[in-house]
C-alpha cells in the first residue's frame, strides 16, 4: 500500500526513512475501541469543491470527509457487531457556560452544523465526549471512561487529522494508551497538512493503520458480517 505522504517526500527523505525507522511498530492494545473524532455536520460540509460552500460550511472538509465516510460506516458496523466500545466526540460549546464561543458559531450546540451527520450517526450503547480543545483528552471524561471499560488501544477515525486528530494521539500515547489511527477514516481540509499529519504520527506517535488492518483489530466475524452486509 503506497502510504499518502510519500508524494510529499524528497529524495533525501526517503533515503532517511528507508534507513531510519524513527519509533517501533506497536500492537494494537488488548481491549480496544473505536473514536470517531469530532464527526460533524460543519466539518463535513457538502460533498463538492470546498471553496464553494465556505459561506454556509466555514470548517467543511468537502469530498476528503466524503471519501472517508464510508470507510467510517463500515467499521462503525463492524465495531458494533462485534461488541466493541464505539466513543464519539463533539467540539461544542454550550450557551449556559458562558464560554466565548458556546453563544454564536458552528459549534454552539444551539446550531445544527455541530450535529453529527446522520450517515455516521450515534446508535444506542454509543458514548459521547464532549470537548472544548483539540484534543479528547484536555477536560473531558475520556479517561475515566477509557479505565472503566478497562480499554488499553484505540481505533482513531475522524476530523481532522493535522488538529483533534493528532492531538488526541499525542495525548493518548502520552497516558499510555495504543492509538492506532486508521488512514483512510481521517482526513482534513489541506491535503499537505493530513500527509504530513500522518507521517508525523506514524514515525514519532503511534500507528497508522489501513482499513484492512482495523477490521482485522475488530475481528474476523464482523469483518465477515460488514461483507455480508455489502453483498
Amino acid at each position: 500500500m503506497e502510504r499518502v505522504w510519500e508524494k510529499f517526500l524528497t529524495e533525501d527523505d526517503k533515503k532517511l526513512v528507508a534507513q531510519h525507522n524513527l519509533r517501533e511498530e506497536t500492537g494494537p492494545g488488548e481491549n480496544v475501541g473505536l473514536l470517531v473524532i469530532d464527526m460533524q455536520v460543519t466539518a463535513c460540509g457538502e460533498d463538492r469543491p470546498i471553496v464553494e460552500q465556505l459561506d454556509r460550511y466555514p470548517g467543511s472538509c468537502g469530498p476528503h470527509a466524503w471519501k472517508a465516510i464510508p470507510v467510517q460506516q463500515r467499521l462503525l458496523a463492524a465495531a458494533r457487531s462485534a461488541g466493541m466500545p464505539v466513543i464519539y466526540s463533539k467540539h461544542v460549546f454550550h450557551g449556559y457556560t458562558g464560554l466565548a464561543l458556546s453563544k454564536e458559531g458552528v459549534f454552539a450546540a444551539s446550531d445544527p452544523r455541530s450535529e453529527v451527520p446522520e450517515e455516521v450517526r450515534m446508535m444506542p450503547g454509543d458514548l459521547l465526549v464532549e470537548k472544548q480543545t483539540p484534543s479528547c483528552f484536555a477536560h473531558t471524561n475520556l479517561m475515566l471512561i477509557l479505565k472503566e471499560l478497562k480499554l488499553d488501544g484505540l481505533l482513531v477515525v475522524g476530523n481532522s487529522t493535522s488538529g483533534c486528530v493528532r492531538a488526541t494521539c499525542v495525548d493518548g500515547a502520552g497516558y499510555g494508551f495504543r492509538m492506532n489511527v486508521v488512514e483512510e477514516g481521517v482526513f482534513d481540509r489541506v491535503e499537505l497538512s493530513h500527509a504530513a499529519a500522518l507521517f508525523d504520527m506514524q514515525f514519532k506517535i503511534c500507528n497508522v493503520i489501513d482499513e484492512a488492518r482495523a477490521l482485522q483489530i475488530i475481528g474476523a466475524p464482523a469483518a465477515a458480517a460488514v461483507a455480508a452486509v455489502a453483498e
